[in-house]
């Protein structure tokens, strides 16, 4: 497959055919809307939250549509008001701005299935 990242259909080194992004997930996902909780600490160790706005969500992370970006590799914990299944704590895996709010990929530390 090639190596790049950016893009979201890969070819396979035999040329049989492209590979879409999606497609190279461990884990399906899922669409989800509804209100999340937040909660991290800042470059001064203060409790910060904010409310965010599920997008996605699969067994092993979530994307969350925010108004203030978050630092890669930050602690998050975090807490659906209307998604009972969706709580935990987890690390930012990405955060890039999209239009006036940024879309933050969180990694749980575990997995859905694992805490059912």
């Amino acid at each position: 497959m090639e190596a790049t990242v950016a893009g979201t259909t890969r070819t396979l080194a035999d040329g049989r055919g492209c590979v879409t992004k999606a497609e190279m997930r461990d884990q399906p996902r899922l669409s989800a809307r509804g209100l999340v909780t937040v909660v991290w600490r800042d470059e001064n160790r203060q409790i910060r939250y904010m409310r965010s706005l599920v997008r996605n969500v699969s067994g092993g992370g979530a994307l969350v549509l925010s108004y203030r970006p978050l630092p890669v590799g930050a602690f998050v914990r975090i807490r659906a008001t209307n998604l009972c299944f969706l709580a935990g704590c987890g690390r930012v895996r990405h955060c890039h701005r999209w239009g006036f709010a940024y879309l933050i990929g969180l990694k749980f530390d575990s997995e859905l299935a694992a805490r059912f």
